[in-house]
Order: structure tokens, then sequence, then C-alpha cells
């Protein structure tokens, strides 16, 4: 007997097997119902949604001995012949493989003979947008005005690619990627027909790696079966699919949040031991923190495991390790290893917390109706040397990162040592260019006041001035308490000094001297760039 894989002998036969797609079965039911045909449809979508199996089965309703009916009999000789391709009369073209504008000319040539054995001849045309510009044009005419017993179905993956002539002669379908738990669900069933016991955590992992294709999906199920000797288990689904292993990636994050360095780079040995790929098990990780989040806010829709570490950690912290983990995803490709790579991803994680913004009071978290109240009184663990905090917060590191100032404290009286000391905080955008518009006002008892120029006052805000403060911290040594006040300037800011110093050299200048003589030139708009 004939082996049929799963991706065919599971394709759907009629309207109400399609997974999915909700949206365009009804539109195509209501105008069979209604007996309103159109002469070319397009359906676009990303591969195993559907495309083609739809297109059968339109051609099936439209072609049915009972009628254009809108779901087929599928017992009738013409839909049993289009189901196993002998139908004369419905022609299936792989349009990757038949770009040339002759091989268009040859499939119209038949366009104007009747059907031999069906009410309508049907053309599909799959990937049409493989099509040559030729032969857009070859079937542009033919498509726009078809014979009444011709009916045009097109699908494609790359609509883009579609001239927009063809595109506004078909009635367009978009064919959406079907969601994990739809794939998963879907999985069940043929399992439960085909008699082989399944876990749902597998299927999941399944539907997430077949983004949205069903015909993916069934192709890695198939391997899974066999891995397993006809059971499919979340191991083995992991081992086809090449992916680190839930728990062990679960078990990282508890590591990292608790601060345990040993045992965090401990378990990314272990996933070098299962040949995980790194990329792989970072995408895991920046799932696993974004549900992790979502536990903050909507317990009850998140697995117990979570829920129970979302307690242990705050959430200006996960918002930190989401960071780092996007961060990572881009400098990983140019780590020596991919291993380095993402260890020093792990370190960041295990190194940086956010730290308290004394000068804003804590903001009260919001809490569902149906969060438990347990979850405001958990413990919060915090990491190795890590800083009180709070929900106002700036990332800075556990460890000091840069060697405290000499006489530091005395330096920021005078406004030309705060231009030196501006240049160190390495700070960046907006709260660069307020610390550079601001001079000392005062600095008693680890309080610093800063006055800023009054034409900067809308780039102020408290996140900018919690920056400024995290940056003086790292670079003092020790904490300091920064406030900014708004008024004129007793002395000339950083920005400002340096303004005047390209001003200054700009209009010495020899040079530029002669060019503004000889063409009785003028200065205007000078901006200094930081040196």
């Amino acid at each position: 007997m004939d082996y049929k894989v799963l991706a065919r002998s599971w394709r759907p036969r009629s309207f109400a097997e399609v997974v999915g797609q909700e949206a365009t079965l009804k539109a195509l039911q209501h105008s069979l119902h209604s007996q309103k045909l159109h002469h070319a449809y397009l359906f676009t979508g990303t591969r195993g949604v559907g495309k083609t199996s739809i297109a059968r089965i339109l051609a099936k309703s439209i072609n049915c001995a009972t009628g254009i009916v809108d779901e087929p009999c599928g017992v009738c000789d013409i839909c049993m012949a289009i189901d196993n391709g002998s139908c004369v009369d419905v022609i299936e073209v792989d349009a990757a493989s038949r770009t040339k504008v002759e091989d268009t000319r040859e499939l119209l040539d038949n366009v104007p003979y009747a059907p031999v054995q069906a009410r309508f001849k049907v053309y599909i045309i799959d990937e049409v947008h493989m099509l040559s510009k030729h032969s857009f044009n070859a079937l542009l005419k033919t498509l726009e005005e078809p014979p009444e017993h011709v009916k045009f179905i097109l699908a494609t993956t790359d609509p883009q690619k579609l001239p927009d002539t063809i595109l506004s002669r078909c009635l367009q379908f978009h064919l959406r990627s079907l969601a994990p738990a739809q794939v998963a669900k879907h999985l069940q069933n043929i399992l439960q027909q085909e008699e082989i016991p399944c876990v749902e955590e597998a299927l999941l992992a399944i539907g997430e790696a077949a983004n949205g294709s069903m015909r993916d999906a069934l192709s890695i199920l198939e391997q899974v079966i066999a891995f397993g000797e006809r059971n499919v288990t979340l191991q083995a689904a992991q081992t086809i699919l090449g992916t680190a292993l839930q728990a062990q990636t679960l078990d990282l994050l508890r590591r990292i949040v608790a601060g345990e360095i040993k045992p965090a780079l401990a378990v990314v040995r272990e996933l070098v031991a299962h040949n995980a790929d790194f990329n792989v098990v970072l995408k895991e990780l920046q799932t696993l923190i974004y549900r992790l989040a979502v536990a903050h806010l909507v317990p009850d829709d998140t697995p117990s495991e979570l829920v129970e570490l979302a307690q242990q950690i705050e959430a200006a912290e996960i918002q930190l390790l989401y960071q780092i983990s996007l961060l990572g995803v881009r400098d990983l490709p140019y780590a020596p290893n991919m291993l380095i790579g993402f260890e020093m991803i792990v370190l960041r994680m295990l190194s940086f917390v956010p730290v308290l913004d004394s000068s804003n009071p804590p903001v009260p978290e919001r809490q569902n109706d149906s969060a438990p109240k347990a979850a405001n009184k958990a413990p919060v663990m915090p990491r190795p040397s890590a800083p009180v905090k709070s929900q106002t917060a700036v990332a800075t590191p556990t460890k000091q990162i840069r060697p405290a100032a000499t006489h530091a404290k005395q330096s920021l009286t005078q406004a030309s040592d705060w231009a030196k000391v501006v240049k160190q905080l390495n700070l960046q955008g907006i709260s660069k260019m307020i610390a550079e518009h601001c001079t000392v006002h005062s600095l008693q008892d680890n309080a610093l006041v800063l006055t800023l120029d009054e034409t900067q006052k809308p780039l102020l805000s408290d996140k900018h001035i919690a920056k400024i403060q995290a940056a003086l911290q790292g670079y003092m040594g020790n904490k300091v308490q920064v406030s900014v006040k708004v008024g004129t300037l007793d002395t000339i800011a950083p920005a400002q000094e340096r303004q005047d110093k390209a001003q200054k050299s700009i209009e010495t200048d020899a040079n530029i001297k002669q060019i503004m003589h000889t063409f009785d030139a003028k200065i205007s708009n000078i901006t200094a760039k930081e040196e």
C-alpha cells in the first residue's frame, strides 16, 4: 500500500476542513450561494496556509455535479477527479517552472475551447509572481475578458511582485498565517484519528516552529512521529526542532533573576552539551522574559511557574532584561563564537540592575482586580551587590564601572571643570544635551544642584535627570542627589563654551577671512560639533 505523507493525506477537501481563514471562506461561500462568480480570483499569503487547497475546493464547488454549491459534495465524478488530479478541465500550473512567455501563450491557446467534463475550465496558477513581464502581458487580455466558461485562480506568496494591471483584474483574498494554538489543535485532531499519543506542549512547540504554515507543521509532525516511534513527546519535538529544552531556558532565567552567576553559566554549558542553537535559545529567552512581563499585569493568564518567578523581580528589571536581550540579538553575530556571545549576554543580565531614583517617589503598581494579593507582598530577590530598586529606574552596573574621580566634588564648583566631567559621563542623546547646557549652582553634602539654560527647558524631564544622576554616581564612586533648576546661567555652559570656541576659530581663520573679503560673504548658522 502506497504511503502518503501527512501533508497530502490530510489536505482539506472541503471548506469545512480548512483551518482558520474564516473571513475568506465566508466571502467565497456567500458568492457561491448567490451564484455570483468572479472570472479571476487571487489568493495571497505565506507558504502552507491553504492557497492551492482552497483553489481546488473552489474549483470543485463551481463544477460539482450537484450544481454551483457553497460546499462540494466530494463524491461525484468531477469532485473525485479534481481531488486526484485527473480532471482535464482543471489545469494546475506551477509558474515557478513555466516563466517563459512561450509557456504562457501555449497555456492560453486552449482557453477558447469549451470544457470537456466540467461546467467551467479552471486555470490554477501557483506562484504567479514568478511569471516574466512578457508572460504577464500575454496573460493580461485573457485575464480581463475570459470566455464565460473559463475561471482563473491565481496564488502567490509575494503579491507585491504582481503588476497593478493584474491585481486590478482579480478578486483578491489574503490568507492569514495560522496561530500556534490553531496549528496545535488541528494536529491534535489528526493524531487522535491516527491513534497516535501526543502531549500538548509538543504540539505547541511544533506550532511555534511552523511560523503559521500548516504544511510545515505537518512535515515537522511526521518527523517527530518517526523519531518518537509513533509517540509525539516534547523531548522528541525539541530534538527534531533543534531547540533547547524549555526547562533549561526557564532554569537559566531563574538563575539570572536570583543573581546566581556560576549556576547560570552551568546551565549555558548544559545547552552546549545539547548542541543548542544559541540564536534559538536567545529567542526562547526573550519569549520567557516577555511572558514574565505579562505575568506582572495578567497573572491569571500565565503559567504558575512564571507567576512565582515574576513575584521575585520588579517590572523595571524585566524591561532591562528584555532590552539587553534585544541588544544581544544585534551583537551575537559579531562575537568570536556563539558561546562567548551568549555568555556575555547572560553576564550583562547578571551585572546590570535598575537603581533608585530618589528624586521621584515610587509609582504605585497597577493591579488587575483578579491579580492575587500576595504578589505585592512577595519579597524581591536582589542581585549580588545590587542597589535598592524602585519603579523609576536607570540601568547601571552592580559593580563600579568607573573609578572615582580625584577631587571630583571640589572640581564641580567650576564651570570649566563641569565641562570636563560631562565629557567623561558617556551620556547620550537628550540627557547629554541637558548636561551640556547646565552649569553647577551648588554641591553640598552630595547634593548637586545644576542650573539649566531657559531655552532648553522643554527638554527637561525626570527621566533624563535620573540618567545624569546615575552617570555621576558611577563617575564619582558615591551617591549623588542631582536636581536641576531652570534659570539664567551665571557662567558659560559647556555647550556655549564649545560654540564660542568654534565661532572664534572660524572668525580668526585667515583663509575664511580671505573668502569673505573676495565674495563679500557673511558667516551664519555655525554649529559646533563635539570634539
